[in-house]
């Protein structure tokens, strides 16, 4: 189920050119743990994708099924209490925005 929602998570992300925008030229890898299972996926100005029989991560992301569905459908990683990041303040950062800005609503306010 957290490989289908992070497939999902991340072909939304491509239909957004303001997201692509934001990462960076080369390719990070980030593992989402939960449970024992592991899904990696690697994400660049130019591609976000899966990647099978990964070993090593620039980041890990780790914590419930619950938590990590829950940082897949955008909530701010700083407000799940359940989350371990392994990884630098700057992806922290990156991958927080990331999954905020993908799961933003598209309508916005009139004032």
């Amino acid at each position: 189920m957290v490989v289908e929602s992070l497939e999902m998570f991340l072909h939304k992300a491509k239909c957004k050119s303001h997201v692509m925008e934001i990462l960076p030229y080369y390719s990070l890898r980030c593992c989402l743990v939960t449970q024992g299972e592991r899904s990696f996926f690697s994400i660049s100005r130019n591609q976000m994708q899966l990647v099978q029989d990964a070993t090593v991560a620039d980041m890990v992301i780790e914590g419930s099924k619950e938590d990590i569905m829950e940082l897949l459908n955008g909530t701010k990683m700083r407000d799940v209490k359940g989350l371990t990041f392994k990884g630098s303040f700057r992806h922290y950062l990156l991958m927080d925005s990331l999954f905020t800005l993908v799961n933003r609503s598209e309508r916005k306010e009139v004032s």
